[in-house]
Formats: C-alpha cells, sequence, structure tokens
C-alpha cells in the first residue's frame, strides 16, 4: 500500500478521531497514526497513560450490522470466557461503536476503541510452541461460538462459497477485462476450475458438518504472544462457517512453509486439548486454502498498486495452479 497516500490519509482523519474520543470518559493526551490496512488504526494515550487502539472504519470494507455482532462478540467473550482477547471500550454513554461523519467521503465511519494488545505478533516468527497455542485459541474461540445468540444472527456473513463477502464489499474483477494485465486467459482458467472444486469441498463441509460463528480471520498477524500468553484481536470479519474452515484460516499462511508439517501438528495438537479435530483430510484442507487464497487474489487486484497486485499474484499463482493439478 502506498505509504505517502496512507500517511496523508491518518493525517486528514486526526481532527475526527478527536472529536470520537471525545465521547470517552477520559482525557487524551497523545494520538498517532499506528496502521493502514482495511481500516485506519491509531494509538490513544490518555492523561493517566493508559494505552488503547482506536479503529476508524472504512465503510466500504464492512457493514455496520457486522461490526455490531463483533462487538457484542466480544463483550461476551470477555465475560463468559477467561481467554485472552481485545475489549471493546464503551463510551461515556454506553455504546460500542461511534459513527462519526466524514466530510472528504460524505459518509459515516464506524469507529471502535479497543483495549491495548500487549506482546508482538505471532507472525513475526514465533515457533510451534506459538501455534500450539493458536490451535487451542481457535477452539476455545469455537467452542463460546457454539454457545452464544448472536443477536441478529441473520445479519452474519456465511463462508459458503468463495466470494462470500457480497459484490458490495468485495466485487468480483477476476473475469472483469479491465483486469486482463494481472489475470490473463491461463489463469482465469485455472482460478475457475479451483472456484468449483474448493466450492464442492465448502458445500460437502456445510452438509456434513454444523456452521457456527467463528472468528473468521484468526491468523499470525492477528493474535500477539506475551511470554506464554496468546492475545486474539481484530474479530471484525466474524462469521458462520464450519470449525474445519476456521481452523484452516488459521493455517492459510504456513501452507508453503518448509516446516508446514511440523506447524500442523503443533496447531493440532494445541486444538485437541479442547475439542476433537474438525479437518478430515489434507484435500479438504487445501480447498479452503484454495478458495481464501482466490479472495485474497481478487482483493489485491481489487485494492493494491498495479506493481504490488502483479507481484503479489505472481507469488501464489504457482500454488493455486498445483491444487488444481493434483485434485482434478
Amino acid at each position: 500500500m502506498d505509504a505517502s497516500r496512507t500517511q496523508a490519509e491518518a493525517t486528514r482523519l486526526i481532527p475526527l478521531v478527536h472529536r470520537v474520543l471525545k465521547r470517552y470518559p477520559f482525557l487524551t493526551r497523545e494520538v498517532t497514526h499506528l496502521a493502514t490496512h482495511s481500516n485506519v488504526m491509531f494509538r490513544v494515550v490518555t492523561e493517566s497513560g493508559q494505552q488503547m487502539t482506536l479503529r476508524v472504519g472504512t465503510p466500504h470494507a464492512n457493514s455496520r450490522s457486522n461490526i455490531e455482532l463483533e462487538v457484542a462478540w466480544l463483550d461476551a467473550i470477555r465475560r463468559d470466557t477467561n481467554l485472552e482477547i481485545v475489549k471493546p471500550i464503551k463510551t461515556a454513554g454506553g455504546g460500542l461503536i461511534v459513527d462519526e461523519y466524514d466530510e472528504s467521503i460524505g459518509k459515516e465511519r464506524s469507529c471502535v476503541l479497543f483495549t491495548w494488545v500487549p506482546g508482538e505478533p505471532m507472525g513475526e516468527g514465533s515457533g510451534t510452541f506459538a501455534y500450539r497455542l493458536l490451535g487451542a485459541m481457535c477452539a476455545s474461540l469455537q467452542a463460546h461460538g457454539r454457545t452464544w445468540t448472536p443477536p441478529d444472527a441473520a445479519q452474519l456473513r456465511t463462508w459458503d462459497r468463495v466470494f462470500y463477502y457480497g459484490e458490495e464489499l468485495d466485487a468480483v474483477i477476476i473475469n472483469n477485462p479491465l483486469f486482463g494485465h494481472l489475470f490473463d486467459v491461463r489463469r482465469r482458467t485455472a482460478i475457475s476450475k479451483a472456484i468449483e472444486m474448493s466450492e464442492e469441498i465448502i458445500a460437502t463441509s456445510h452438509r456434513e458438518s454444523t456452521p457456527q460463528i467463528v472468528h473468521g480471520d484468526l491468523h499470525e498477524w492477528n493474535v500477539h504472544l506475551a511470554g506464554s500468553r496468546l492475545y486474539a484481536f481484530d474479530f471484525e470479519d466474524v462469521m458462520i462457517a464450519t470449525p474445519a474452515q476456521d481452523a484452516a484460516i488459521c493455517l492459510y499462511s504456513s501452507r508453503k512453509s518448509d516446516i508446514r508439517n511440523d506447524i500442523r501438528a503443533a496447531f493440532r495438537k494445541g486444538f485437541e486439548t479442547v475439542s476433537p479435530w474438525p479437518i478430515i483430510d489434507e484435500e479438504q484442507l487445501d480447498g479452503f486454502h484454495a478458495a481464501r487464497q482466490i479472495m485474497l487474489m481478487n482483493y489485491a487486484g481489487r485494492t493494491l498498486r498495479m506493481e504490488e497486485a502483479a507481484d503479489y499474484i505472481d507469488q501464489v499463482m504457482p500454488w493455486l495452479q498445483g491444487y488444481v493439478a493434483k485434485y482434478s
């Protein structure tokens, strides 16, 4: 992502951030830009020295209803379990979401203030011990999800196809001639076959297992390791999926790792301390990974600069072509 563009956006949002923070029962000493991904994140330091993270939402990145479900589940997990997760902080009026109008885009941004997450991202190079913790965290969150009734379950998105976000949030551009420089005929043919194969695996999983509420994006960069404790955050992609699909997301980034088998064994060992292992076999796991990769390729082509998108798709396309060759 273009650093100068993201920094300019973060600077422009500072007045909006201060308007949002006035809704909370504390005085702010310092606000700094932390990161920009699908949303813009700010580090907030109060007059008493307490650190927090403010997430300024991007309207086209998520729906307001999904954010409501996200904070409701987080609130329930904190109330019902001892899991180390990020906590949404209430405004002076008791709300968990602040909608603030951004004149530059003519829309409201849904903002949530969270507790600070200690430690460092697990993705910085944590070993198999951390993957064992991640397995236990994944299974524990699923266990709570099976007991929790969402306030409006009908609004939850469901991972029942490759492009489960819908056209409003994630327009499919793979077959669009304007993106032919990224997806030529050979690539589109392989992607089309991979979609067909992976969606059959998804459909079978939904027939033979029980879909439930899951984190939906639990991976190495959405958890921090502090000592021997794991802290989970970024629940914004909360959705309905099977336990096997959710576990597959945790293992997606390691699919090409030299120590892939060690990572999978450690993750499974941790998972099985809480629940039975949900993934049937390697073909099912690869099918879920293929579906996720196609969605991410589409997202990259739609949102990244041309050179960045091309580099990313060049890197991941061989794995997808190998998937099609192996199982078709």
